[in-house]
């Protein structure tokens, strides 16, 4: 029940932005509610800011921040582990940072992991310890992942994998 209010709840976000205009009208990232029990929802705008919105199960948005746009940085996803966000940004030279914000999406701290050439940032996620997945790939589909704990402290190294023909990640 609790998925499915929360699909709902990302709809009616998703209906009330398409009839906004300029950099609002951008792509949403919608991850599972986080321990509060709140969405979080992050919009790219044109520009390369972001939009972060908390949302209740009953699509009500509770809070929201603007950040950026930044020079040189573009927004690429978000993670919620516990009830902290992490939203992933990427710099022109293959820097991946990651920030952390508290439950009300107010910037806490961020850190800065590479650049690793050939391998640029892809993606968060979270791990069933309690860490954060940093996700790295190259342009050949090979992929690893670092795991790095919620004070943005790298922890661990997975294993490459790929590529597999006929696969992409």
């Amino acid at each position: 029940m609790v998925k499915l209010k929360s699909i709902l709840a990302a709809a009616a976000v998703a209906i009330a932005l398409a009839f906004q205009s300029g950099a609002a009208s951008a792509q949403a990232q919608i991850p599972f509610p986080g321990a509060d029990g709140y969405t979080r929802v992050m919009w790219r705008g044109t520009d390369g800011s972001i939009s972060l919105w908390k949302v209740d199960s009953g699509a009500n948005a509770l809070g929201s921040h603007t950040y950026g746009p930044y020079a040189g940085w573009s927004p690429l996803t978000l993670t919620v582990l516990g009830n902290n966000t992490y939203v992933l940004w990427t710099y022109t030279d293959g820097t991946a940072k990651i920030w952390a914000l508290d439950a009300n999406l107010n910037f806490i701290t961020g850190r800065n992991f590479g650049p690793a050439a050939p391998w640029s940032a892809y993606g968060l996620g979270v791990s069933s310890s309690g860490n954060l997945f940093l996700l790295w790939k190259t342009p050949e589909n090979q992929v690893t992942a670092w795991l790095i704990n919620a004070a943005l402290n790298v922890v661990g190294y997975g294993p490459q994998y790929g590529p597999y023909f006929g696969w992409q990640f």
